[in-house]
């Protein structure tokens, strides 16, 4: 029987496919795992999203310009210690997964520009040269695997620490993965395992040999190194191979309408069967459009019952998989956007914006940290109790959000030893599961 036959029966025996996903996404078997530690996604959601419809809901205030056309008739909902917008399909995602969810709130981006946004938050300074979180995570803890870094689009910054891998076209990932496959009937092979094995041997051997010319620029040397080092792995790749879902079993894309189409559930499809073949760590997933400067509820309301569907979904799958307990997932964006609409009924670029940190049965969970006023403006906020303090607090910038987050991944030792730390940054106390704002 092949192994494909065998782990879907399996799957049918065990009742894995009550969930409503097909049993070909389910191609997972016991002891495949090379590495099997703590994993990292991070959803970047591009352009700025509104988080006074999300997570840092906003009413209308007397004498103020209109916040929220939601909040006419609309209240503020509460999941547990968690406030949220009564937007979109919000309630799904609170009311489920409130339990597993750190806020934070009132995070200062410092910025309005797309680019620094991006980078402030996505690596915690406002300058180049720090690495993403993911870039971090995966070089620390999967340093060898040959997914180790994937990345569908967002910033992807790695300080030389490690590279990243996109996995964008299905039909090129699998001629990646299994080459010599036919591509029209891919249980043949062009050539024979004996071929290939020679043809092997001999690239290896002819790569060795360059690497003793005299004549070598480091740049090279490096290359060199890199393919030898991708090529001494490639048979991991193999384990991805054998969990991948048949091509109609791949997630399609969703149409956002004027938006345009999304291909987050593919991502997360695919990061989490790389994921379970043990060969990577982390992922940076990508989702564009809310830059809303006209038309701001419909586009944003779109986009949010989308990323409400795509976590669901990551849940779910990791679930299926048997991995959830192993994820730590980070949501957040190039900044937030204005507490009032403009004359095209969008809304502009502000700079106080959140994340949204979510773990399986997180003891830290079910929590809000950071705070901001009625005009979505940031309170200071006291680093070591948590509580809003305008004397001794400071502002939450997201240095303090990636030292923390570093610390409680157990990657923070590790990027100081490379000298990407935040030196002279306070210590916010954002998991303590004792304290909130």
């Amino acid at each position: 029987m092949r192994r494909r036959d065998f782990v879907k029966s399996l799957a049918v025996s065990s009742g894995l496919g009550a969930l409503g996903l097909p049993m070909s996404r389910i191609y997972a078997a016991p002891n495949l795992y090379e590495y099997d530690g703590n994993l990292l996604i991070t959803l970047q959601m591009d352009g700025g999203w509104d988080v006074t419809s999300l997570c840092d809901p906003k009413t209308n205030q007397p004498g103020e310009p209109q916040i929220n056309h939601w909040a006419t008739d609309g209240e503020i909902r509460e999941a547990g210690n968690i406030a949220y917008a009564p937007f979109a399909n919000n309630a799904s995602l609170f009311d489920k997964y409130y339990r597993d969810m750190l806020i934070i709130n009132g995070v200062d981006a410092q910025t309005n520009s797309h680019t620094v946004g991006v980078l402030h938050n996505w690596s915690g300074k406002t300058a180049e040269g720090l690495p993403t979180l993911s870039a971090l995570f995966a070089a620390h803890n999967s340093p060898d695997m040959p997914l180790s870094y994937l990345n569908f689009g967002g910033y992807a910054q790695t300080s030389g620490l490690i590279r990243y891998s996109r996995l964008d076209d299905i039909d090129s990932l699998i001629d990646l993965l299994d080459p010599n496959a036919i591509p029209w009937d891919r249980n043949r092979s062009w050539r024979s395992n004996a071929e290939v094995s020679r043809v092997q041997t001999y690239q290896q051997a002819a790569m060795e040999r360059r690497l003793t010319s005299p004549t070598l620029t480091p740049r090279q040397r490096e290359n060199i190194n890199a393919y030898l080092g991708a090529r001494s792995s490639r048979e991991a790749l193999h384990l991805l191979l054998d969990i991948l879902p048949e091509p109609n079993d791949f997630q399609p894309d969703r149409d956002l309408g004027e938006l345009g189409s999304s291909s987050l559930l593919r991502q997360i499809q695919l990061t989490l069967l790389t994921f379970k073949a043990g060969i990577g760590s982390a992922s940076d997933l990508w989702l564009g459009g809310f830059d809303t400067h006209a038309n701001h509820d419909a586009l944003h309301l779109s986009l949010f019952e989308h990323v409400v569907e795509s976590v669901d979904y990551l849940w779910t799958f990791a679930n299926e998989l048997g991995i959830a307990e192993r994820i730590t997932l980070v949501i957040g964006s190039d900044f937030g956007r204005t507490p009032f609409y403009n004359a095209d009924t969008g809304k502009d670029h502000w700079p106080i914006g959140s994340y949204i940190v979510m773990a399986k049965d997180a003891p830290w969970g079910n929590r809000v940290v950071g705070s901001t006023d009625e005009l979505h403006n940031a309170h200071s906020i006291n680093p070591s109790s948590l509580q809003v303090d305008n004397q001794s607090g400071t502002i939450i910038y997201p240095k303090h959000v990636h030292q923390a987050l570093r610390r409680h991944l157990g990657i923070e030792a590790f990027g100081m030893d490379h000298g990407l730390g935040f030196p002279g940054t306070e210590d916010f106390d954002f998991f303590n599961p004792g304290k909130q704002t």
